[in-house]
């Protein structure tokens, strides 16, 4: 990065989908953590413990701060918001190569492997897989539907249609890739 953030205030790509989280808006931890599931949970998950200890460092880096609200308990609620040192990671490291990341997929392991078990078995599990992958193209499409369209390039609507088209294009492939393994569990079987 070219930013003023030191290497060791580098945010990791954790820290930088909560950044783009609260580039939408301020929110609570608990706010962080129901975006991480939907939309952001479509290409990102972390767990609360995760977003939590990941605000710290974001927030020792001096690229996300917080206002003290009163909450519904006795603790008062803490409202997480982008600093402008924080836009600015996020604008660079948006524009910056994705890095190099090994896949690991276990799904796909386990067809590497499955010559050695009871095809009967393995085709049960794939027909759960793309009973599951169906469910979840069905979901993806009516979320597709809700949005009338592509948003323009600069509503922050367009980033999740984006996303969202990628997840219909992976959930269709599984689901082509889940039916070609049943064929073929079928003839063998």
């Amino acid at each position: 990065m070219t930013s003023t953030t030191s290497p060791a205030s580098t945010p990791s790509t954790l820290g930088f989908a909560i950044l783009a989280v609260l580039a939408r808006g301020n929110r609570t931890g608990y706010d962080l953590a129901a975006a991480m599931r939907r939309p952001v949970g479509y290409f990102w998950t972390a767990r609360h413990s995760q977003i939590h200890a990941e605000l710290q460092k974001l927030r020792a880096a001096e690229l996300v701060a917080y206002e003290s609200e009163h909450g519904p308990g006795p603790q008062d609620k803490k409202v997480y918001h982008l600093t402008p040192e924080g836009r600015r990671a996020l604008r660079e490291w948006v524009t910056e190569p994705p890095r190099e990341r090994p896949e690991r997929d276990e799904l796909v392991l386990k067809a590497y492997a499955s010559w050695l078990a009871e095809p009967g078995m393995v085709r049960r599990m794939f027909a759960e897989q793309l009973a599951a992958h169906e469910e979840r193209l069905a979901e993806y499409e009516r979320h597709e539907a809700s949005f009338g369209g592509p948003p323009a390039l600069g509503d922050p609507r367009f980033g999740n249609y984006a996303t969202l088209l990628c997840g219909l294009g992976y959930e269709r492939h599984r689901i082509e890739w889940c039916r070609w393994m049943l064929s073929r569990l079928g003839e063998d079987a």
